[in-house]
């Protein structure tokens, strides 16, 4: 697993896509290679359904990475308002990615960062449903209220955040604020 920290004006939305698409490399490649075999047959048969289910395949993972992109990016534009984050650790493996601040939030603040991340994959995720009602898409975007689960980063969070709401907290380093 790689833990690496960025100053948080230069988190931008490239930096963090590139490091989750670093995180999802073997599924990524996976994906690419499935496409590129689907699309290469169809072309050689002619076979339009097999080209079908590889824009299919495409464009559900592109959905489920869109989601994370949209809810790892909101959580920095949070705390981009708050003022209170000096630094993001961005922690990357395989299959895992979150953006862990280093700074001093009041719990508030840390609630509303926990709820923006899911918050806002959610409302691209409703705003794709009704643009596009008979498309399953949204659903990779609506998955992930899942996150605010108490078993889950955001979840832990938000918790964390009404349990000290009007305090000032000290964000030191990944799991110190648990």
């Amino acid at each position: 697993m790689t833990v690496r920290p960025i100053a948080l004006r230069d988190a931008t939305a490239s930096l963090v896509l590139m490091r989750l698409m670093w995180s999802c490399r073997w599924p990524l490649g996976a994906m690419v290679l499935g496409f590129s075999t689907c699309a290469a047959l169809a072309a050689k048969t002619g076979d339009s359904a097999l080209f079908q289910v590889s824009l299919w395949l495409l464009a559900h993972v592109l959905c489920l990475l869109g989601g994370f992109l949209v809810h790892e990016w909101f959580h920095i534009v949070g705390m981009r308002l708050f003022h209170g984050v000096s630094h993001v650790v961005v922690s990357a493996g395989v299959l895992r990615f979150s953006i862990i601040p280093v700074g001093r939030l009041y719990g508030w603040q840390i609630a509303t960062v926990a709820l923006l991340g899911p918050g806002a994959s959610c409302l691209v995720g409703g705003l794709i449903a009704l643009l596009i009602p008979s498309s399953t898409l949204q659903y990779w975007f609506l998955l992930h209220a899942i996150f605010l689960l108490p078993f889950f980063g955001d979840g832990c969070g938000f918790l964390f955040g009404i349990r000290r709401w009007a305090r000032l907290v000290g964000l030191r380093s990944p799991g110190a604020n648990r």
